[in-house]
């Protein structure tokens, strides 16, 4: 297909709507053949059913114009099928592919990517491969390479190409490549890796890494890593070696290990109640089983507590209990069992103080019921702060109680095949700060009664709180995919997931709304704003990474890091000189970069964990260098077309590149620092054979502060092909060749708008002088030869905008442009002004005459 778009001229509201005429031909051998032509209201057509890789000239005729405007171009090729390895050794990989369905081809670019142990590449190569044969063969391959094949079919007519999309391929790397790497087993104390690597001949050892740190080296392809401790979760990296130390492959993953297990599992019949100790310690949860001594379930759950009341048993009969200890998804291996004769108690009496053999204070709970199920590690984030929520709303519900109460959450227990969750807690004596002295639960829950709050009801001794599920029901909830949300008995809340941190406290500006939080993977984040930088990172992730206090430095000391109650963070300027922000630079983007050294603080005599976290804030040059630029601002490379005879057309365009290399032309609005150079070329554009005779002599060029070259305020930096600026230089021969180079210093102009660079350019034949002696006198030749519009062809063309910051570089020495307009002024004057009118007017006549005779009739 081919998309074509043009601008339309500004019509009034009452205006009928605009139809304009498209049409196209097919370009073969110099001869146009016409394939459609149809009428549209847009300002843009599409083309469909095309060829691939073939000639096409597109034409539009707007409303009301009386004129037709084509352009050629050439469609995109078709992508290479069946791109394949097929032969491959130690030092050279041949691969092939299959000719394109309709043969249209001009050659093919195969691109050759050498890699890193990560897939990074290190170094790339294309070849353009013009056989006949669709085979590429890359041989004396260095020992130990890793390469992939990246294959394009490209198209060329003249001076313009079109490449396919690229079709990339493995080479060798395949064969060297870790293509899986899994935990297949876990113990309390270990765990066990295994991988798959398709060839082992080029693999000289396996190295496995244990937290960053080399454990052990193997051929094998498995291993197990011991002596660690249980619950807790690794990072393991396993990476293929080739010869002594050539890493051909490196993959990562998250390791863990089990929970112990429990142990004491024992049944007390004086209140029904099952009770053990937890193998690993504080911080996991215990499912458990209750069966028949035939092996029937009678029900099963998870508890947080090491301790599950069982009230309703039936008198005298057996069961068997279950109860396996379970930590991050995983549990023990066996779980402890108990069998023992049932004793009905029933629920009133398990939450009044029963026997004294319980734990201290664990006879003094009160229990409500919500009606959702909440699953939560105990060990995680969001597992406190929905305690701290918790407790926070049953303070507030027992606030007129007598004695100020301070509340405790004890256990969260869900009730089987109910999707509701049994909540303990305990209620102390808040004004001894000293002592947990326990309130009596009776009078708690006869108060809680007497209120008769909304949504609560007491029964059997248990509060059952009635509320709608918020978190159920995305509709009713606005976390986003890094918080949980949880209710909150009356409404609901966001909490960050485990591994995730608030950070919405250090935004700048902060987020809305503010209840909600904002939740970046280990609170770290980075804010590129237009004139600053923000970033940060969770306490409690650096604390936890490093086992203990931590002492932060930015950018060695030379910036104060902040510090929150959960964060650390910074704000600052995009100045290196305010902060030590390291600014790198490259042709196309700035990179801002702030350091952060994390270290323990207290002494050790070895340490391994010392941590540096960089920020890194990468703009494009035009958007870094003035932000106040409209980003929405076009770019202006003017390509103008002109009649040189009865027969053919030709193209000027003028562009605007980086550096005196050439290669990078500009293509959006563009901020530069006065110290910075411009480099411009006006060419000839044309894929006639005819045109090779022909010549191009730039006349004059001049700033604007508009895009209109015939702006009152213009400022001269060549004038009659001789150059009244000290800073502008010619690059290239002036009228010797299709082409003209030359540079200039940037400057500023008196308004400080965008500024457009304007040139006059014309077009010679062979037999015509187009050079200029700018040691003679050029009024006289300028009037009587360059000023002819009959015998000469002339076209304006335009480049811009440019945007000035002004920021010197010391000794520069910059165009003085008050003194060039002021020059112009009086030397110019209105003849120059008349001349300009009358190339401009001529030019517009001759592109009138010759589009007037190019309408089909």
């Amino acid at each position: 297909m081919l998309l074509v778009s043009w601008k339309e001229k500004m019509q009034s509201p009452a205006a009928p709507v605009p139809v304009h005429s498209v049409s196209l031909y097919h370009s073969e051998m110099k001869a146009y053949a016409a394939l459609s032509v149809d009428s549209t209201h847009s300002n843009h057509y599409r083309f469909t059913a095309l060829k691939s890789c073939s000639s096409y000239a597109a034409c539009v005729e707007m409303a009301g114009s009386h004129s037709l405007t084509c352009l050629s171009t050439i469609t995109d090729p078709e992508v290479p099928r069946h791109f394949q390895v097929t032969l491959w050794n130690s030092s050279s990989v041949t691969v092939s592919w299959d000719c394109p369905d309709n043969r249209k081809f001009s050659f093919f670019l195969v691109t050759v990517l050498y890699l890193n142990g990560t897939n990074h590449v290190l170094e790339e190569r294309s070849f353009r491969h013009t056989l006949d044969t669709f085979v590429f063969s890359q041989s004396d391959l260095p020992p130990c390479s890793r390469v992939k094949f990246g294959l394009q079919t490209v198209c060329q007519a003249g001076t313009e190409a079109r490449h396919s999309r690229m079709v990339l391929i493995n080479g060798n790397t395949v064969h060297s490549e870790i293509e899986n790497l899994w935990q297949t087993s876990s113990g309390p104390d270990n765990y066990t890796l295994s991988w798959v690597v398709r060839n082992t001949s080029s693999i000289s050892v396996f190295r496995i890494y244990h937290q960053g740190v080399l454990h052990y080296t193997t051929l094998l392809t498995s291993h197990t890593v011991a002596s660690l401790l249980p619950c807790s979760q690794y990072s393991a990296r396993v990476e293929a070696l080739c010869g002594d130390s050539v890493v051909m492959s490196s993959k990562t993953v998250c390791a863990r290990t089990g929970p112990r297990g429990v142990s004491e599992l024992r049944y007390r019949p004086e209140d029904s109640t099952a009770l053990w100790i937890g193998g690993t310690g504080q911080g996991v949860a215990f499912q458990y089983q209750l069966s028949y001594d035939n092996g029937s379930t009678i029900q099963q759950g998870r508890l947080m507590e090491p301790l599950l009341r069982l009230p309703g048993l039936i008198e005298g009969a057996h069961y068997a209990l279950d109860v396996w200890e379970e930590c991050d998804g995983e549990w023990s291996a066996d779980p402890a069992l108990v069998c023992f004769d049932g004793v009905n108690v029933s629920v009133k009496a398990l939450v009044l103080p029963v026997a004294s053999t319980l734990r201290p204070n664990e006879d003094r709970v009160l229990a409500f019921v919500v009606p959702w199920l909440m699953v939560l590690d105990p060990k995680t984030e969001p597992w406190a702060e929905l305690k701290r929520i918790y407790e926070k709303l049953l303070e507030e519900l027992l606030k007129e109680y007598p004695i100020k109460t301070r509340v405790e959450l004890v256990a969260f227990k869900e009730l089987e095949g109910e999707s509701k969750t049994q909540i303990t807690f305990q209620g102390f004596d808040a004004s001894i700060t000293d002592a947990d002295l326990p309130l009596p639960p009776g009078e708690q829950l006869d108060h809680i009664q007497s209120l008769q709050p909304p949504n609560i009801t007491v029964k059997d001794g248990i509060i059952y709180w009635d509320d709608p599920d918020e978190c159920a029901t995305p509709d009713l909830n606005r976390c986003d995919a890094n918080s949980l949300c949880v209710n909150t008995l009356n409404s609901y809340t966001c909490v960050c997931q485990h591994g995730f941190y608030d950070v919405g406290p250090a935004f700048v500006p902060p987020p809305t709304p503010a209840s909600h939080p904002v939740c970046y993977e280990k609170g770290m984040f980075t804010q590129c704003l237009d004139r600053s930088m923000a970033g940060g990172v969770a306490k409690a992730f650096l604390i936890g990474y490093f086992g203990g206090d931590v002492t932060v430095v930015l950018n060695e000391g030379r910036c104060t890091m902040e510090e929150s109650e959960t964060l650390y963070h910074f704000h600052v300027l995009r100045k290196p000189s305010q902060c030590g922000t390291i600014r790198l630079v490259n042709r196309t983007h700035i990179e801002f970069r702030n350091t952060l050294t994390v270290t323990l603080s207290r002494e050790r005599t070895i340490t391994r964990r010392d941590l540096k976290v960089i920020w890194k804030c990468i703009y494009p040059r035009n958007y870094v260098r003035n932000t106040q630029i409209n980003v929405d601002m076009e770019w202006i490379t003017s390509h103008s077309v002109v009649e040189y005879n009865s027969s053919h057309e030709l193209g000027l365009a003028m562009t605007m590149y980086s550096d005196d290399s050439f290669s990078y032309g500009y293509r959006d609005s563009i901020a530069l620092h006065l110290s910075d150079v411009l480099f411009f070329e006006v060419a000839l554009l044309t894929n006639n054979t005819f045109a090779s005779e022909v010549l191009l002599e730039v006349i004059s060029c001049w700033a604007t502060e508009s895009p209109d070259p015939q702006d009152e305020t213009k400022g001269f930096f060549l004038l009659d092909g001789c150059p009244v600026d000290s800073t502008f230089h010619w690059l290239s021969v002036n009228g010797v060749s299709q082409r003209s180079r030359f540079s200039i210093h940037m400057f500023t102009m008196p308004k400080e708008l965008p500024i457009y660079i304007h040139c006059l350019a014309r077009i010679c034949s062979h037999d015509e002088d187009c050079t200029t002696n700018c040691t003679t006198q050029r009024l006289s030749k300028r009037s009587t030869a360059k000023w002819d519009p009959y015998i000469k062809v002339a076209v304006v063309v335009s480049a811009g905008p440019l945007m000035v910051t002004p920021e010197a570089a010391p000794g520069t020495k910059l165009s003085n442009w008050d003194e060039a307009l002021t020059m112009i002024y009086v030397v110019g004057g209105t003849m120059g002004v008349l001349m300009l009118t009358m190339l401009g007017v001529s030019a517009t006549k001759a592109i009138m005459n010759y589009y007037e005779r190019a309408r089909p009739q």
